[in-house]
């Protein structure tokens, strides 16, 4: 971290520290939350107060943000680096939030040549270089254990262009082998993938992860935090692998006493 960064976070932290009142609620409203220990949720509580007023919040199709959605989800975009580090999010810059879902407009060729269009509905998307769009319907629906968490989605996306692309293999730390997660979560995609094909409904991992390798570890992301256990059961080596890049074991502090 640069000086001059360290010295404006140090003075972010002392005159604008998210209030006692309004971390308790996010905690007590964030189930994902239970079982941080003290000092994870001070670490926690920091990243989100620079998180608020580092990045650029922007509403937009005529939504208002209020201080509390900033809170809500900055607390859940910090909850992947909380032994990471903000500097993580040095490619993120901007939070677009509108109302509900989005209309996506796709164009594709066939082997042919002839060109298909189709528009679906998104609740996230993240550029590379540009915002992370969230719809606040998502948020809302966002960190309450169910497997399901657009910003934290969105967020592993963002974690994975750090390395410059999206294939679903963020930058590695010291000791971890490169080969070893392709193979891991090369196995894990293919066998959700023959899942997948076989039935559309019953599956404890959500289809959306086999669109591609990004989707992958995006969706494994989201049950890592929202439902450690669900993706321990299913996917052993793929929750070994992301407990030590997040740095985190979410599956023992929620069965924690």
């Amino acid at each position: 971290m640069g000086i001059f960064r360290g010295i404006r976070r140090r003075r972010i932290l002392k005159d604008h520290l998210l209030p006692a009142d309004t971390w308790r609620w996010l905690v007590e409203d964030h189930p994902i939350l239970s079982g941080l220990r003290k000092d994870e949720l001070e670490s926690l509580r920091a990243l989100s107060t620079v998180f608020i007023h580092e990045k650029q919040f922007e509403g937009a199709d005529g939504l208002e943000l209020d201080p509390s959605m900033r809170e809500v989800i900055a607390v859940q975009a910090c909850l992947p680096i909380l032994n990471l580090g903000m500097e993580w999010y040095d490619n993120w810059k901007t939070v677009v939030v509108v109302p509900d879902v989005f209309v996506e407009e796709h164009t594709s060729f066939d082997a042919a040549g002839v060109v298909h269009e189709w528009d679906e509905d998104n609740s996230g998307e993240s550029w590379d270089s540009g915002p992370v769009l969230l719809s606040w319907k998502d948020v809302e629906a966002s960190g309450w254990g169910d497997g399901y968490n657009v910003i934290i989605h969105e967020a592993a996306h963002r974690l994975d262009q750090q390395d410059g692309e999206v294939n679903g293999r963020p930058s590695l730390h010291p000791g971890m082998d490169p080969r070893e997660w392709s193979t891991v979560f090369a196995a894990a995609f293919q066998d959700l993938t023959r899942k997948a094909g076989r039935r559309k409904r019953g599956l404890s991992i959500d289809p959306y992860a086999v669109e591609n390798d990004g989707e992958f570890f995006a969706v494994t992301s989201e049950y890592f935090f929202e439902q450690p256990s669900v993706l321990a059961r299913e996917y052993a080596e793929v929750y070994r692998l992301l407990s030590a890049f997040y740095r985190q074991d979410p599956r023992r502090r929620i069965h924690a006493p």
